[in-house]
């Protein structure tokens, strides 16, 4: 009886082992393409619910930034470029993308305000679009 519980039990471990590992996988790779309104806040703020200010010494010692939703939620952007999200910070913006869990693959960003203006642009801007990033072409 015990040499058949001990080659069952290998089996069982890795059977497991590859279900667990099949589930893991597609979860990753699973993503919801959204169209989101926001606006980029600072991440340390966002996420201790601080309210900082819009100040260029605040926003130099942030360290990362995040598309924060009306009802408070937010997402990280890990493939746009700081620069960007500094450029943006406080801005008003539309983000087209694959959303995972807290986080929002970004294929465009589009500035919905105005230059030197706190109103709502009717013509919004194209600012940051992946597909047309020099970084990833070779020349």
């Amino acid at each position: 009886m015990k040499l058949q519980s001990k080659s069952i039990s290998p089996l069982i471990c890795i059977g497991l082992w590859a279900v667990i590992t099949v589930l893991t996988a597609s979860q990753a790779d699973a993503g919801e393409r959204v169209q989101l309104e926001g606006i980029i806040k600072g991440a340390g703020c966002t996420h201790f619910k601080v309210e900082c200010k819009n100040d260029d010494n605040h926003i130099a010692l942030e360290n990362d930034f995040v598309l924060v939703m009306p009802d408070g939620e937010y997402y990280f952007m890990p493939n746009v470029y700081y620069a960007v999200k500094v450029r943006h910070a406080y801005r008003l913006v539309r983000v087209h993308g694959e959303r995972r869990r807290q986080e929002i693959w970004v294929d465009k960003l589009v500035d919905l305000n105005r230059s030197g203006s706190r109103k709502r642009n009717p013509r919004a801007k194209s600012t940051w679009d992946w597909a047309d990033d020099d970084f990833w072409r070779s020349k």
